[in-house]
């Protein structure tokens, strides 16, 4: 081959790369978009996280994630972890969050979810969303006892009833 046919080649394909990445994170931007949907969380190949999160220095209290339980009639606490829920650790916290808003229909996303993977949910007299906190140190995180972020009152259903 000729060096210059093989020289219109090489850009050709540099070309067509170029092109692809560019057209690959354009196709962020729908994705994005539908956030939480089952072509993010299943067909998307690029996981989305908070690239530029805020540093945090020695002694800062750090939410790391959260805690979940439902509390029975009887005062009984039952975990509720995300695996248990079936969702991604990136759905859970926007789950989460979004359940702690002040809207009074801001929890039902959650709480569909609760019941719909919980064996014995509709008993619950309240969900609480608990923080699971850590202190920055230079040895590593430490962990410090979580607090009520969110109690959610439920009216448990009789057995029976629809």
């Amino acid at each position: 081959m000729e060096p210059s046919r093989l020289s219109g080649l090489y850009r050709t394909g540099v070309s067509v790369f170029v092109a692809a990445a560019l057209a690959a994170q354009a196709a962020t931007i729908p994705v994005t978009a539908m956030h939480g949907s089952f072509l993010r969380s299943k067909l998307f190949p690029i996981l989305e996280y908070p690239m530029y999160a805020p540093a945090h220095y020695e002694g800062e209290r750090v939410t790391a994630s959260f805690l979940l339980e439902g509390v029975l009639q009887d005062g009984k606490i039952i975990p509720i972890t995300r695996e248990q829920l079936g969702v991604d650790i990136f759905d859970y916290v926007d789950i989460v969050q979004t359940a702690m808003r002040p809207e009074p229909a801001a929890a039902q996303t959650l709480l569909d979810v609760i019941h719909q993977h919980i064996p014995g949910a509709d008993q619950f007299q309240e969900v609480r969303i608990k923080s699971y906190p850590m202190q920055v140190t230079r040895d590593g995180p430490k962990p410090l006892p979580s607090q009520v972020m969110k109690t959610i009152p439920l009216e448990p259903k009789l057995s029976g009833s629809p």
